[in-house]
């Protein structure tokens, strides 16, 4: 890929003492890639279980999250999922390593793909397709998945707060497709769709500073983006849902397509984004223990007053 939001940003521009614990923590990353599959589910998992006892505020919003998506579950199969769902980011850093620093011909071997007809279809004619997804923890293996199988693809980032970090990133990504875009730049979104690419799009999170409306989530009530339905109705690109498994005991990863949303866009902008947040929300009941259940989803909300995740961790 290439991208074209910082066109001067290079590794070697963070040579400087104050870079130096990142360098350790990305040469760690790198080296880990090294490993094959079988060798990053234990550390993984216990890195995860380390993170699920040391950051309460992060298991607090989990928790809160996952009594709301699963009312009828017992406090002990909440905390059980809740569990899984931080050995399952545990994991994720080993995967994300592989995903950037790994050969992908090695990786794409460990993935088996359903649903590529769907796919096939809504990009015929050349025509563009938003790839749907949520925010699992298999985002990174996810989106190099996808791509494989785009004759065009385009992937969208968010920069990260650490700029070495979010060089790396750029770095790692951009090897997966064709170019890949900051969130922020509509243009080029609309631009890469109108002209049949592919584009990776995870609308499940909290956006209160976009145009959003208020749709059922999970149980409960989300700020929910408009710009699924928009980028549509402007492009003409199809909405193509999808999401990675991690397979148990190491057998390496499914990757599902599900046909592409009929009659989408309809006339009403607030039921298009409600059946944007239904199909996400779909594929997350099909793998809750993979999904990212402490992000503060429901932060905002109509009322501004509520706020769900109040009060001390636990």
């Amino acid at each position: 890929m290439k991208h074209d939001t910082d066109k001067s940003r290079s590794l070697s521009n963070f040579l400087a003492p104050r870079y130096w614990p990142t360098w350790l923590g990305v040469g760690l990353l790198r080296a880990s890639a090294l490993l094959p599959l079988r060798f990053w589910y234990r550390p993984g998992a216990a890195l995860g279980l380390l993170a699920y006892y040391l950051l309460t505020s992060r298991r607090r919003v989990a928790m809160v999250n996952l009594r709301q998506a699963f009312p009828d579950y017992s406090e002990a199969q909440l905390e059980q999922l809740c569990r899984q769902s931080f050995k399952s980011v545990g994991i994720s850093v080993f995967e994300m390593a592989a995903a950037w620093f790994k050969p992908h011909d090695k990786l794409l071997r460990l993935c088996r793909i359903e649903g590529q007809e769907h796919l096939q279809a809504a990009m015929a004619d050349n025509r563009g397709a938003l790839l749907l997804t949520g925010h699992f923890s298999t985002l990174e293996l996810g989106a190099l998945f996808i791509g494989s199988v785009a004759p065009k693809y385009n992937g969208v980032y968010k920069p990260a707060h650490n700029p070495l970090f979010n060089a790396v990133m750029v770095h790692g990504r951009e090897k997966m497709g064709n170019k890949l875009i900051e969130t922020r730049d509509v243009r080029s979104i609309i631009r890469g769709l109108k002209n049949g690419h592919a584009t990776w799009f995870g609308p499940d999170q909290d956006f209160a500073d976009q145009d959003i409306v208020f749709t059922p989530f999970l149980g409960g009530t989300a700020s929910t983006l408009t710009a699924t339905a928009k980028l549509a109705r402007m492009t003409g690109c199809a909405v193509v849902p999808f999401y990675p498994e991690r397979l148990e005991n190491g057998k390496g990863y499914r990757l599902h397509i599900l046909p592409a949303l009929e009659n989408f866009p309809g006339d009403d902008i607030e039921a298009d984004s409600a059946r944007v947040n239904k199909t996400i929300e779909e594929m997350v009941y099909r793998l809750p223990q993979q999904y990212l259940w402490s992000h503060k989803r429901f932060k905002t909300q109509s009322d501004r007053s509520t706020n769900i995740y109040a009060g001390k961790a636990k």
